[in-house]
């Protein structure tokens, strides 16, 4: 009678580990697929929010499109944070940073311009020549010739 006891118990054992287990299998599946649906959906936003500069860039908004960067480099920080990755070059060029500051610059507004080009250093050579220009816009030569030189050694 003890051995049955001792059958029965070590099955019930094994039934809740086997079921314990199934759950526990089946809530990593899950949350797995709802990090996955959110990671999709967050890329989707900051690919709206890119859309969404170059039409503020071709309508000449400057502002709103420099905003809309500042949300899509935030965005891009919350992609990061899950695990994929976005270098914040690649960010600046998809996000159009030199464009946005250019815009600036030829609304002669030269500190935005300026804070725009130095919120993401490129080691581009395009933008370091574009950056240039736009330092000697605004007047800040010695930055300027630094772009340049940059620009020229590659």
């Amino acid at each position: 009678m003890d051995e049955n006891q001792s059958k029965k118990s070590k099955s019930t054992a094994l039934l809740v580990i086997g079921i314990l287990s199934a759950i526990i299998f089946s809530s990593v599946l899950v949350y797995s697929e709802l990090e996955n649906k959110k990671g999709k959906e967050t890329q989707e936003m900051y690919h709206s929010e890119i859309k969404s500069i170059e039409k503020y860039l071709h309508d000449g908004n400057c502002t709103e499109a420099a905003s809309e960067y500042n949300r899509a480099k935030e965005t891009r920080n919350v992609i990061v944070e899950r695990g994929l990755y976005y270098s914040l070059d690649s960010h600046a060029k998809q996000a159009h940073a030199i464009e946005i500051a250019e815009c600036f610059a030829k609304n002669k507004e030269f500190d935005n311009a300026v804070a725009i080009v130095e919120s993401e250093p490129s080691e581009d050579p395009d933008s370091l020549l574009r950056a240039s220009l736009i330092y000697q816009g605004a007047g800040e030569l010695e930055k300027a010739q630094l772009a340049k030189s940059k620009a020229e050694k590659f």
